[in-house]
């Protein structure tokens, strides 16, 4: 009996090492996190939690940013950037060229990184750069998008005081090309609009069915949205909100959000289940927030979907409630901002806010609730700031 029961242990644990040598390696090749090698991060990045940056797995492109005294190109500061090592958390069995925690020079456009997976099937190459922190444009007039040919839709962005390009703008339309990938470039739910704009070109949002695919994720509609921040698409399927990721950091106290908007809501408003409400009508939404951007712990902080209007690191909000409904003629806005807290300006010196604009065809649109072709049109807008009201 003893010899069966001997015998019988042998084969499971023989089988279980079986088990364990036949799992398949890993196939995954991100940089889940990197750390820049400091011991005084805010006598030259743009506060201590800068020193950490968690990764969106949709982005390869990894930003620390700067003092704004690195605007001069002639500051003595830029000597640090040529002598910088920087610790990464890759997906468990990747590997990363050159090695981790190994020493390089960031003065001239950053450093390329080559991410291998486990199993040595897939390949991930990362940018990791250093850039001047550079004041947030504060007036948009939505004339400058280009092409992301490999979806077919456009991405908006802004000029900065020295001429350069700042990718401040996403929205949702990389989520949309998963569930429509054969929509054209005029189908997507955020698009540039010139025939009603106030002036060039205006930003038209319009809920969208997202088809077939869509209806299986239980995700049957795509509000038209634009908002200051960025998408992490790898996210969008699994968690649509933690997907939109508000706000940039900025340095200034805002006063008013104003501009204009054209609406008009679409048929049938529906809930998350494709049913028809009866009676609803959609509405838009557009506001601005500005927040706190590191939490207890001085860790760096992001509002998302979730809670991009409720989180207790708000500040301030200032958002349209009397949404008129009409197509014909533009209509103003100007809204104060409402505070609930009071402005450190030790904080807001170091860019420790974060300001968010946000716009959307549908007001539940990101709970994929809302009327397809609910259509919102926007053009001019800004954000007043302290500053600005005084000049």
């Amino acid at each position: 009996m003893k010899r069966l029961f001997f015998g019988l242990s042998l084969v499971s644990v023989l089988g279980l090492a079986s088990c364990i040598q036949d799992e398949p390696l890993n196939s995954e090749c991100d940089i889940e996190q990197a750390i820049v090698v400091t011991d005084d991060p805010e006598a030259w990045l743009l506060n201590a939690s800068e020193a950490v940056k968690d990764q969106p797995s949709a982005d390869t492109a990894i930003v620390f940013y700067l003092r704004e005294e690195f605007l001069d190109e002639n500051y003595e500061g830029w000597e640090r950037l040529k002598n910088v090592a920087i610790n990464f958390r890759l997906t468990p069995g990747a590997t990363i060229t050159p090695a981790n925690g190994s020493t390089h020079d960031f003065t001239q456009g950053g450093v390329l990184y080559h991410i291998t997976s486990e199993d040595g099937a897939f390949h991930r190459d990362y940018r990791v750069m250093f850039v001047p922190i550079q004041p947030l444009e504060i007036n948009y007039s939505f004339e400058n998008f280009r092409w992301e040919p490999a979806n077919r839709f456009r991405e908006w962005f802004e000029y900065s005081d020295h001429g350069s390009v700042i990718d401040i703008w996403a929205t949702g339309n990389p989520g949309f090309a998963i569930s429509k990938s054969s929509a054209s470039p005029e189908e997507y739910p955020t698009i540039p609009w010139d025939n009603e704009s106030i002036s060039g070109h205006c930003v038209k949002l319009e809920t969208h069915d997202t088809g077939l695919f869509g209806a299986m994720m239980n995700m049957r509609i795509a509000a038209g949205n634009l908002f200051i921040g960025t998408f992490d698409v790898a996210n969008a399927l699994q968690n649509a909100m933690a997907a939109t990721r508000f706000g940039l950091p900025f340095n200034q106290k805002p006063r008013r959000f104003e501009g204009y908007y054209k609406f008009k809501p679409g048929k049938d408003f529906q809930n998350r289940a494709g049913v028809i409400q009866e009676g609803r009508i959609d509405d838009p939404d557009l506001y601005a927030v500005l927040y706190e951007n590191t939490d207890e712990n001085g860790q760096t902080f992001t509002l998302q979907g979730d809670n991009v209007l409720t989180h207790p690191n708000i500040v301030a909000l200032a958002r349209v409630t009397d949404r008129v409904h009409d197509f014909d003629n533009w209509t103003h806005f100007d809204i104060p901002f409402e505070y609930y807290k009071d402005i450190e300006d030790d904080r807001l010196k170091t860019y420790g806010y974060s300001l968010a604009v946000v716009f959307t065809s549908s007001i539940e649109g990101a709970s994929f609730c809302g009327a397809v072709g609910s259509t919102l049109l926007v053009d001019e807008v800004k954000v007043i700031c302290e500053e600005d009201e005084n000049e």
